[in-house]
């Protein structure tokens, strides 16, 4: 038994395991969460990836200056899509985001870009959706151009 002291009071018969827990949010079993994920991405191209608990983060190349948007390419590493928008004040990245917004069917507020904003590579969060929804419609898109 361990000894424990309160006021200068020793209190007889308190061990550790008798001690209030810390106030705060529980952590979640990382263990379960991410096994549920990896499930889920293994059946998609690593350039899509289920966020926990209804988003879908996307690895973009963006290739600003184009004549028209449209996805070039729809590999393991990015999905690579030309904007037609030049890479000035931010212009580029709206343009992408009302392009991926628009190719995926949900409203822009969903969309959002997680890392990137001064570079061509590029992670673009979709909220509310599923990694189903955001492939097959990714999908229809590369394979019609």
């Amino acid at each position: 038994m361990y000894l424990k002291e309160k006021d200068g009071v020793h209190i007889p018969g308190y061990s550790p395991s008798m001690a209030p827990s810390k106030k705060g949010k529980a952590k979640a079993n990382s263990v379960g969460s991410t096994q549920s994920s990896d499930s889920v991405n293994s059946n998609f191209p690593s350039c899509i990836r289920f966020v926990p608990p209804s988003s879908v983060s996307i690895t973009v190349h963006a290739k600003p200056g184009s004549k028209v948007s449209s996805i070039t390419d729809f590999d393991d590493e990015a999905v690579g899509v030309q904007i037609d928008a030049p890479a000035k004040d931010g212009e580029a990245n709206a343009a992408l985001l009302d392009y991926i917004s628009s190719v995926i069917g949900v409203k822009r507020r969903q969309v959002s870009t997680s890392s990137g904003s001064k570079s061509r590579d590029k992670v673009v969060i979709v909220e509310d959706v599923t990694i189903q929804g955001v492939f097959d419609a990714l999908n229809k898109v590369s394979k019609n151009q």
